[in-house]
């Protein structure tokens, strides 16, 4: 797989971040079971600048917000405007969410819309940025409550290194399970009591 920053000669960032925008709006999700009567969503299909602005998605990622709002930018959605969907929100999502706009403040520190990013986490947070915690997503299962589906857990898989070109993220959602369970069942290599019907 090619990352935008490992773009071809002749190339720029803006071109690859145009080529990931374009399949991440073809991505064509569907709806399958985990497990008797609990589905499995995805691919669920979004793109982000540098600065977490959402720039592409597709139908699955809509539907996954209440009453189908798109939040513009995906990190204040997941620090603070989707508190409501996310489940145990500061050990999931806040704690994993605030190490990636450090590490991303390195990676562009004379990025004008990540300054004021990381003015308005820490005028939201009330507390200065630095946040314990690890930095996702790739590979993270966080839960989730659906807006379609109801509670259940997110698998990610980020398709691309953030950097100046910001990235394109691929998600598996899992109706009913908690993460914790999730991870069981990622790591079955086999069908459980024939209820089992396959990983992200």
């Amino acid at each position: 797989m090619t990352y935008p920053e490992e773009h071809p000669i002749g190339t720029t960032n803006a071109d690859a971040r145009d080529t990931w925008a374009t399949l991440v709006r073809n991505t064509v999700s569907r709806v399958s079971e985990h497990a008797p009567g609990l589905r499995l969503v995805g691919p669920i299909a979004y793109a982000v600048d540098a600065a977490w602005q959402v720039i592409a998605y597709n139908e699955a990622f809509e539907e996954t917000f209440s009453r189908g709002r798109v939040p513009e930018n995906i990190f204040k959605w997941m620090v603070w405007e989707g508190r409501s969907q996310l489940p145990e929100h500061t050990k999931y999502w806040l704690r994993r969410a605030v190490p990636q706009l450090d590490i991303q403040l390195q990676e562009c520190p004379d990025h004008p819309a990540l300054a004021e990013l990381a003015r308005w986490t820490e005028e939201t947070l009330g507390s200065p940025l630095h946040s314990a915690g690890r930095a996702g997503p790739d590979g993270d299962i966080r839960p989730l409550i659906h807006a379609r589906y109801g509670t259940g857990s997110l698998w990610i898989g980020a398709a691309t290194p953030m950097g100046r070109s910001g990235r394109a993220v691929f998600m598996h959602f899992y109706e009913g399970v908690s993460p914790t369970e999730l991870r069981s069942l990622l790591r079955s290599p086999e069908p459980r009591d024939g209820k089992w019907q396959g990983a992200a």
